[in-house]
């Protein structure tokens, strides 16, 4: 195995968290290598690649708006900061700790798509769909179970296609509800 820089934990990033005895590599490699069919994978890698950039959530807001839903078009306006604000804290913070994909501590794992050059830890798509979810929320609170379920499937998306850790999944579910909570009160504070 290469040698890594930086701290070794992989709470902390730098290195990544392949000890085979670990819960993160085991959930990993479970999510990784069983459950593979076909048309499931296709189906998780178009599900999983439309997160990129907010693009699924900004859609979504888009057909809502396009389709008459009251709340549609303040949603896909307040979407657009909700989604890049927390984009950027995301970034910060993969910039700080460094924490390597999962294909660098066992190439055996391939991903079933192409591997982003950011960093691992947290999980952008992660850290967007959660915070989407609390601004549709914000916008329509009867429909909070499917936006925070959406939120979990793109979330876990990212571990099944091999280019996360769960625990990358879970620290970017932290960042997106707390950005998500902390753009709903600046907006209502303003």
């Amino acid at each position: 195995m290469p040698e890594q820089n930086g701290p070794q934990n992989p709470a902390l990033g730098g290195g990544g968290a392949r000890n085979e005895e670990s819960l993160d590599y085991t959930l990993f490699v479970a999510l990784r290598t069983r459950g593979h069919p076909r048309w499931l994978e296709k189906a998780i890698i178009i599900f999983s690649q439309s997160g990129s950039w907010g693009l699924f959530w900004l859609g979504l807001a888009l057909v809502l708006w396009l389709t008459g839903v009251s709340f549609g078009r303040g949603v896909f306006f307040f979407l657009i900061p909700v989604i890049y604000t927390t984009l950027i804290v995301n970034y910060i913070i993969k910039s700080v700790l460094k924490r390597e994909r999962p294909v660098s501590d066992d190439p055996r794992l391939q991903p079933l798509v192409g591997v982003p050059s950011s960093k691992s830890f947290p999980s952008s798509h992660a850290a967007m769909s959660f915070a989407a979810a609390v601004a549709l929320t914000f916008y329509y609170p009867p429909l909070w179970a499917p936006y925070m379920a959406l939120a979990f499937l793109m979330s876990w998306s990212r571990v099944y296609v091999g280019v996360h850790y769960p625990s990358d999944v879970l620290a970017g579910t932290f960042v997106g509800l707390g950005m998500g909570i902390l753009n709903v009160i600046l907006i209502i504070m303003y």
